[in-house]
């Protein structure tokens, strides 16, 4: 397919990125033996670590939660990026460029779009330096110096067409300047979409400029406007700063604000973990984006009416993502304020004694629930149970929403009809870990030692799996060894990656991580144990076979009486 990445290319990606180079500048490891390294699991919330990074393999796996994969798939679920995106990323890093097959990339027309919106953003800053009235908005907003580098703030002129004269100078068309979202097209001229505003980039997950914010410094107009929907800014799958603060490290928490000024105060003050929502209700593509970054995510809403309206739909986003190492809290704000200024009359420290009192979840699920009925009675009660029950119904199995139910039946005498899972197999499927730990045939056991080292694989005969009968997944045994011999050189990672849009990809990542011989010294015995196994499983079956067939039809020809009896006396050679 024109565009794909080839697979030499991932290949020299891999070897190219080191994984505990990699997780190490995103994870506190720690030695733990030859070859290995322990954090706390960035997946999930625990305090005892259980996630591994292996130097040999090149692989992380996490006992706790399951989490596994190898660096290109620690980029996609630490970062949140899509495959493409994390290579592209690593390759960044490794100094490398990414080719494609066909000699261009599906995405090569977006290259312009991206170089437009740098360059405006550019632009717009110098505009800022140029312009006395805005700086002196800023000032007088209390914002500093280092605050508004820090946020690449800057501002679009009162002029028609300031920016479209400056880009077209450059060489763009108006047509990608349109594409883009930068200018509007007129019968006449094309105009500016923005004019006269203080303007706020904002970053897609790689750090790209992709969009703006701005804020009026006049009265014309709305007070904020955003860049309209483009190829490469969409308003429910993105959230203002989170790159920056995800560049900073995975905080304890997220705060969620309305607006870039909102942000902007609570970074000056010293809350480095807020971002906010782009003029659309939270999705639920913004929730799993949110806890990619932070376990707890704490709404900061207005208390007005609309400030809990847009808590409501926040809540109603998180309830179908809400596992149980999440957590979501809602903090609602005196009416008339807003983090910005009320982080400035009342100080760091008040502010951040009202976010630890934020509200949980469950306390505004059913108290928002409970003021719609008459909780003295019992009808009122049962309407409770009926509000609240297509909600619960939208959560995944396991603790939390068991809690949930005990809650809604607490309150009002009845859990509602629990439509989840046992609770123990929940936690199978929570965690991707449903059968991880049944013992292995000696066809997956040969798998998993081949999967953790490829090179086994120059060790075994062409003829090790040509016995007289077919067993499940030797097979695709046969075809891993052939694989494998043909790229000696190859590490777990290597290995992963290749297959990773086989059906057998996710299968083989769980044995990559999974614990099956003490010593590595001891790997090769091992799988020639396991492939003698096989052989001998092999010989049982055939001969199994022959003796129903001799049973069903009353004896056996000539050629099947042989070959049984040879199987019967390799069997006894075997045995003794």
């Amino acid at each position: 397919m024109a565009g794909r990445i080839p697979e030499s290319f991932i290949e020299t990606l891999i070897e190219r990125s080191d994984i505990v180079e990699v997780v190490g500048s995103r994870v506190d490891l720690k030695p733990a033996g030859r070859g290995e390294f322990k954090a706390l699991c960035p997946f999930h919330d625990e305090r005892t670590p259980s996630f591994t990074v292996s130097s040999d393999k090149q692989f992380y796996h996490c006992f706790g939660c399951g989490a596994h994969g190898t660096v290109i798939g620690f980029v996609m679920e630490y970062d949140g990026l899509e495959f493409p995106a994390a290579v592209e990323e690593l390759a960044s890093r490794a100094g490398l460029e990414v080719p494609r097959e066909g000699g261009h990339a599906p995405t090569r027309r977006y290259d312009r779009l991206y170089e437009a919106l740098t360059a405006a953003q550019g632009w717009f800053r110098r505009q800022l330096g140029a312009s006395e009235p805005a700086r002196s908005y800023l000032k007088g907003r209390g914002f500093d110096k280092a605050t508004v580098d820090e946020f690449g703030i800057g501002y679009a002129p009162d002029a028609w067409q300031a920016l479209t004269d400056e880009l077209t100078a450059r060489g763009f068309r108006l047509d990608e300047l349109e594409e883009a979202g930068l200018i509007t097209p007129k019968s006449q001229r094309a105009t500016d979409k923005f004019r006269d505003r203080i303007m706020f980039p904002i970053h897609d997950r790689r750090g790209r400029v992709i969009a703006f914010g701005g804020r009026a410094l006049g009265e014309r107009g709305p007070k904020y406007m955003n860049s309209p929907e483009t190829p490469v800014f969409h308003k429910g799958r993105e959230l203002y700063r989170l790159y920056q603060v995800r560049r900073g490290g995975l905080p304890r928490r997220l705060l969620v604000v309305e607006g870039y000024m909102d942000c902007a105060a609570l970074f000056q003050y010293g809350f480095d973990n807020a971002v906010a929502t782009l003029g659309t209700s939270v999705t639920a593509d913004h929730m799993e984006l949110m806890f990619r970054a932070s376990p707890v995510v704490v709404f900061c809403f207005d208390g007005d009416r609309a400030g809990r309206q847009a808590a409501w739909r926040g809540l109603e986003a998180a309830l179908p993502v809400m596992r149980d190492n999440r957590e979501v809290r809602f903090l609602f704000l005196p009416e008339g304020e807003d983090p910005d200024s009320l982080v400035r009359e009342r100080g760091q420290e008040a502010f951040a004694a009202l976010v630890d009192q934020a509200r949980p979840l469950s306390a505004f699920f059913f108290d928002h629930l409970a003021a719609e009925v008459d909780m003295t009675t019992i009808d009122g009660r049962a309407r409770l149970v009926a509000l609240a029950q297509p909600y619960l119904e939208k959560m995944p199995a396991g603790a939390f929403t068991d809690m949930m139910r005990r809650e809604l039946e607490k309150r009002a005498g009845h859990g509602g009809n629990s439509a989840v899972q046992p609770a123990s197999k929940a936690a199978e499927v929570r965690s991707g870990r449903a059968g991880e730990d049944r013992p292995l045939t000696p066809v997956q056991y040969a798998v998993a030692l081949i999967v953790q080292r490829p090179d086994l694989a120059l060790d075994v005969s062409e003829d090790a799996l040509n016995g007289p009968a077919s067993l499940r997944g030797v097979d695709f045994l046969r075809e891993l060894i052939d694989f494998c011999r043909a790229k000696p050189h190859f590490s777990t990672a290597k290995l992963l990656e290749s297959w990773r849009e086989r059906p057998e990809g996710p299968w083989l990542a769980r044995l990559a991580g999974r614990e099956v011989i003490g010593e590595p010294e001891a790997m090769s015995a091992a799988l020639a144990q396991t492939l003698a196994r096989i052989r001998r499983q092999q010989i049982q079956t055939r001969v199994r076979e022959l003796q129903q067939a001799q049973l069903r039809e009353g004896g056996l020809d000539e050629l099947r009486t042989r070959e049984l009896r040879r199987l019967l006396g390799q069997r006894v050679d075997e045995e003794l």
